[in-house]
């Protein structure tokens, strides 16, 4: 049996296998089943030249001929739909491979078969056939918009002219003409590389494909060798063939791991260098992230190793933040991105993230609105109205649309999302401007390794600063319990003794003396008081509450105690769920809220509170329907907040008031937190202040619509803004 048979043997192997492959695929696509199609009339083909070389039986010959006609119907019915090509033109090509098999059937069935001639037109009409499908990937490669597929469809359109010109080749020897037959070996790797095309859609996978492919090769020879180096010098003692025979695999199945890494490892730094750098700065940079708790630690020690690698021109975390829905820069590396992501935004990415994708590719999400279009174009083309499925692909162009402007905001080529306690925490951004096709899949699954342990030093670093915060309030409680007992006291002997005294008797000067002595031993009793409370640990008990019901009984107590001027206005969304949360702590949150936002506006001013569950205060969670959280808004007409002392407005016993303690914020940012909920402020100088506090919701809605809530019935009605007296700037608790 020659070179040539053989080979004809192995490609129909090879065929059948990889048509039986993709038919045994789940959910397979219709151009994988006719890629199918492809494969078996090849086999067919080279399965009749091969028992007609080893019988001679004239049957085998005519077989082959006619499904070798067969061949381009089929080649050509798998690219139009691979290509995405409309029938009708390719209304000639189609009817030169349905002339093709047609008369390759004729020639098959009758004595014609038997002239050498007759062969060759026939082989010659098939191959001029063929040739029609290579001007469609032809013009398809030069008409394509993305560089990457431009270049996918090169391999393929090279890696097809190949194989079809060995073919023709082998004819040569049918003539007379002496000449090695290539045609089946080359045709069967083109197969075996457009299958894996088909299934893997990355030029750099397909890279990777080769690389895995050296590796095998250099290992397989490695092992023949061991092999036939402990059998071959056996010579001729027979009895020793089947003890060594047994060494040699004991020896091959304990070097093949550890072989196996090292002949990867050469063959990756050999042929593949700068992924071989990666790789290793990579698995370096998991060694140090063990040792890192700090947030900003972590994101300056992750940018600065995937900066240094020179793969990235752009590198960026983001993190979730308190502060409103969304997601903060903490540290970026190349142009600046957006400073902030909010939920709006990065709702796409959110939805990807909740349906399990692990990384968003920038190249991805452009091939499929490439797709999309080009789907919703044809169906525009065949129909006037639109149907479920243009429908769906609308809402799924929309929705991509907002992950691709979402991706050019951060300036990510690959965005992986960092997961931690069930719900989305940040971002983690890569991109290469240079090169359409960054990171191979071995240099994403490491990447995604690095981004799952950002995440989980990002949630360590949540639990040491709660931890920390415990220990400093539990040390600051004993000081606190003790210091009030010593402060209290003499307060109260100072306090009893200015009323005996009696201010109102005394008259004058004196009077006014001792009435500031009993204003300021109150006052300074409520700070020890407000210390105590702050120092205290809280003891809450969360259940589900209603948020506007609690909103109006506060707003009927603090009511009678607003000065003359303000305007109460709220805004209740009467389709809140419930929140989780302890009612009078939340209570007192409000109290604070409307307290600070009244010494804000003391000409007087707005004063509105609303409640929501806006969509997009949600979705940050991996799992569980509904709104996530609850809104609760407190927004004045106050001066604002200047920028310089936004930071620090939660920070205990700051403040910019004469007479504050600067406990308020801090004691009401404590309780939220408790809740598992978050507080946090939007301000603009000279436009007012909005605190946002979200609490966990409670999955259950009622249906009404939202309305503007009145006051409360015992409340009087709004009075007008005091004229001409201009607001003094915003003191924050």
């Amino acid at each position: 049996m020659d070179f040539r048979t053989q080979s004809l043997l192995l490609a129909a192997i090879v065929a059948v296998a990889l048509a039986v492959a993709m038919l045994l695929r789940s959910q397979r696509a219709k151009a994988l089943t006719l890629f199918a199609v492809l494969c078996l009339s090849l086999a067919a083909s080279y399965l009749g030249d091969f028992l007609y070389a080893v019988t001679g039986h004239e049957f085998w010959l005519r077989a082959a001929i006619a499904n070798g006609a067969a061949v381009p119907a089929a080649a050509l019915a798998f690219f139009l739909e691979f290509l995405g090509v409309s029938r009708r033109s390719a209304r000639r090509g189609r009817t030169l491979a349905f002339i093709g098999a047609f008369g390759g059937l004729l020639v098959a069935v009758t004595p014609l078969a038997e002239f050498t001639s007759a062969r060759v037109v026939v082989a010659t009409w098939v191959f001029g056939s063929l040739t029609v499908s290579l001007s469609l990937l032809y013009r398809r490669m030069r008409g394509s918009p993305s560089r990457v597929e431009r270049a996918r469809l090169t391999y393929l359109l090279g890696g097809a002219a190949v194989a079809l010109l060995a073919s023709a080749l082998d004819l040569l020897p049918r003539l007379g003409i002496p000449f090695p037959s290539l045609g089946p070996i080359l045709t069967t790797l083109f197969l075996f590389f457009l299958s894996q095309t088909l299934q893997v859609y990355r030029l750099l996978d397909l890279h990777e494909l080769l690389g895995k492919f050296a590796t095998l090769s250099v290992l397989a020879l490695i092992l023949a060798a061991i092999y036939a180096g402990l059998v071959i010098w056996v010579g001729d003692r027979p009895g020793l063939f089947a003890f060594n025979t047994l060494v040699a695999s004991f020896v091959i199945l304990n070097l093949y791991e550890p072989l196996r890494a090292k002949v990867e490892e050469w063959v990756i730094a050999t042929l593949f260098r700068e992924r071989f750098e990666l790789l290793r700065t990579l698995a370096g940079l998991k060694a140090r992230l063990t040792s890192v708790i700090d947030p900003i630690e972590l994101a300056r020690m992750v940018l600065d190793t995937f900066h240094e690698s020179r793969r990235v021109t752009h590198a960026s975390l983001y993190l979730l933040t308190d502060a409103r829905p969304g997601f903060s820069l903490v540290d970026a590396r190349g142009p600046a991105p957006a400073p902030f992501l909010d939920a709006s935004a990065a709702r796409g990415l959110l939805a990807i993230a909740r349906s399990g994708q692990k990384a968003v590719l920038l190249e991805n999400v452009d091939r499929r609105l490439h797709e999309l279009r080009r789907q919703l174009a044809a169906g525009a083309r065949t129909t006037a109205a639109p149907t479920d499925e243009t429908a769906r692909a609308a809402d799924e162009q929309q929705r991509l649309a907002e992950v691709r402007s979402a991706l050019f905001s951060m300036k990510a080529g690959i965005c992986i999302p960092l997961l931690g306690a069930e719900r989305v925490i940040g971002f983690l951004n890569l991109q290469d401007e240079r090169v359409p096709e960054a990171y191979s899949s071995d240099e994403i699954a490491l990447l995604l390794e690095i981004a799952e342990q950002t995440a989980t030093v990002v949630e360590n670093s949540k639990l040491y600063d709660r931890m920390k915060e415990r220990d400093r309030l539990a040390a600051l409680g004993e000081m606190a319990a003790g210091l009030a007992h010593e402060i209290r006291n003499p307060l109260g002997a100072i306090k009893g003794a200015a009323q005996f005294l009696d201010p109102q008797q005394l008259g004058g000067e004196e009077g006014e003396f001792v009435q500031v002595i009993i204003d300021e031993v109150d006052r300074l009793n409520g700070v020890v008081t407000q210390f105590l409370d702050y120092a205290r640990p809280l003891k809450s008990t969360p259940h589900p509450i209603d948020v506007n019901d609690l909103v109006e009984r506060t707003l009927r107590l603090v009511q009678t105690n607003l000065p003359e001027g303000i305007e109460v206005q709220a805004i209740l969304d009467r389709a809140l769920p419930r929140a989780q949360s302890d009612a009078e702590q939340l209570k007192q949150v409000i109290i604070n809220l409307v307290q600070n936002a009244v010494q804000a506006m003391p000409g007087g001013g707005r004063l509105i509170i609303s409640t929501a569950a806006p969509e997009e205060a949600g979705g940050f969670r991996l799992r569980g329907r509904g709104p996530e959280m609850v809104e609760l808004r407190v927004r004045d007409d106050g001066p604002g907040i200047p920028e310089n002392q936004r930071d620090h407005i939660f920070v205990p016993f700051y403040t910019t008031k004469e007479k504050g303690t600067g406990l308020g914020l801090a004691i009401s940012q404590r309780i939220v937190r408790s809740h598992g909920g978050s507080i946090g402020l939007q301000s603009r100088p000279g436009e007012g202040t909005e605190f946002v506090v979200r609490l966990p919701a409670v999955e259950e809605r009622r249906a009404e619509p939202s309305v503007e809530a009145p006051l409360p019935a015992n409340d009087p009605a709004p009075q007008q803004q005091r004229q001409g007296k201009r607001p003094r700037r915003r003191k924050p608790a």
